[in-house]
């Protein structure tokens, strides 16, 4: 779609206790980044959303030249013209090697992640650096699956349930639909691994 777009999202987590927790999350589609780029921020945030990061979507910040999809800093009370110390950067969807190496170099002591397809991310990794602070995170997502995230994203008020969760799967119930996505952690030689299974 290419249109530039403003999309306000209500997500609901189901939690252990019986009760519910929900935030929203506003996210600007540019006109040139598809929808897909939209989808895996997403669950790039969604992926983290039990860990104790405050993560960012789609900041305003820049290093060396370069922005993130989703950004954390070390001491978030610091403002980031002071002290930008980065704790996670994620990339999503397509991103230079050359980039996450320099990423690499330069933020040694920071987590960096690229969410991207599985089945893209295994067959785009062959010879990638076998000893770096990147982390791999493919996702299982076929088109049907996508094509629902992507339609419930288009209406007037989307609504995700977060309905099952643990770190390498989460089940989302849009208005019509049950979607199951996993991730995979994709180790430095190469294969892929579930993580938390």
């Amino acid at each position: 779609m290419p249109i530039p777009l403003k999309i306000k999202l209500k997500i609901i987590f189901s939690l252990n206790n019986g009760y519910y927790n929900q935030q929203t999350v506003i996210v600007e589609k540019s006109k040139s980044e598809t929808m897909l780029h939209i989808i895996l921020k997403l669950l790039a945030l969604l992926y983290f959303y039990k860990s104790s990061h405050q993560l960012i979507l789609e900041p305003k910040f820049r290093y060396r030249g370069f922005k993130p999809d989703l950004v954390a800093f070390k001491n978030p009370e610091i403002p980031q013209e002071v002290n930008p110390e980065i704790d996670i950067w994620i990339e999503c969807k397509e991103v230079k090697i050359a980039k996450l190496q320099t990423l690499a170099r330069y933020l040694s002591s920071s987590r960096i992640c690229w969410f991207h397809l599985n089945h893209i991310m295994s067959r785009k990794l062959e010879g990638f650096l076998e000893s770096t602070n990147v982390e791999q995170i493919g996702v299982d997502m076929n088109n049907k699956n996508q094509s629902l995230l992507e339609r419930s994203l288009l209406t007037q008020s989307p609504v995700w349930s977060i309905e099952d969760y643990e770190h390498s799967h989460l089940t989302i119930a849009t208005l019509n639909s049950q979607i199951d996505i996993q991730f995979h952690i994709i180790n430095s030689h190469g294969s892929n691994e579930k993580k938390g299974k």
